[in-house]
C-alpha cells in the first residue's frame, strides 16, 4: 500500500462488521508497510481496533470487528506497545502476532516509516486469521475502473 492509501484511512470513520460506528481513526500501526491497527478515538480514549480484512467504503473503514469487542479490549497507553501489550490485543481479537516490528505511522510518513516498537513475539495464538492489510477493492479508482462503458 502507497503513502497515499495509508494517509487516506485517516480520514475514515471506523464502523463494525455490522455498520455500527466505532470513531474516527486517529493513528495507524503498520507491520512491513501494510496498516494492521488503527487507533480509534472514543468517549473514553482510544482503543486499538485490527484492521486487517478492513474495507474502505467512501471515507468508511469496516473492520472485520464487532463494536462489543473494541468495547472489551485492553487499554494500551503511549507511544509505543510493549511485547506484553502487543500479546493481550492480539489473543483478545484472536489473531496472531506478526512476525514483522509493529511500526507506529503518523500522517504523511511512508508507509515503513514511523517510530517501530521493535516488540516481535510468536506467542500469541493463531487462528488463520487474514494476514494481508486493508483491502482497496472498494475504494474510489476501483469502482471507476469496473464501471461498465456506455
Amino acid at each position: 500500500m502507497d503513502r497515499a492509501a495509508v494517509d487516506r484511512l485517516y480520514d475514515c470513520d471506523v464502523l463494525d462488521r455490522h455498520g455500527r460506528p466505532i470513531g474516527p481513526v486517529a493513528e495507524l500501526w503498520l507491520a512491513n508497510g501494510r496498516p494492521l491497527w488503527a487507533a480509534v478515538r472514543r468517549d473514553g480514549g482510544v482503543a486499538l481496533v485490527p484492521i486487517r480484512g478492513a474495507q474502505v467504503r467512501d471515507r468508511r473503514l469496516v473492520v472485520p470487528v464487532d463494536r462489543r469487542e473494541v468495547d472489551d479490549a485492553p487499554r494500551v497507553g503511549g507511544p509505543e506497545l510493549s511485547e506484553a501489550e502487543q500479546v493481550q490485543l492480539h489473543d483478545h481479537y484472536g489473531l496472531r502476532v506478526p512476525e514483522q516490528r509493529l511500526v507506529r505511522h503518523e500522517r504523511g510518513d511512508p508507509p515503513t516509516g514511523g517510530k517501530s516498537t521493535g516488540a516481535k513475539s510468536t506467542n500469541a495464538k493463531s487462528t488463520g486469521a487474514k494476514s494481508g492489510g486493508v483491502s482497496s477493492a472498494t475504494s474510489r479508482p476501483q469502482r471507476q475502473a469496473t464501471r461498465p462503458a456506455r
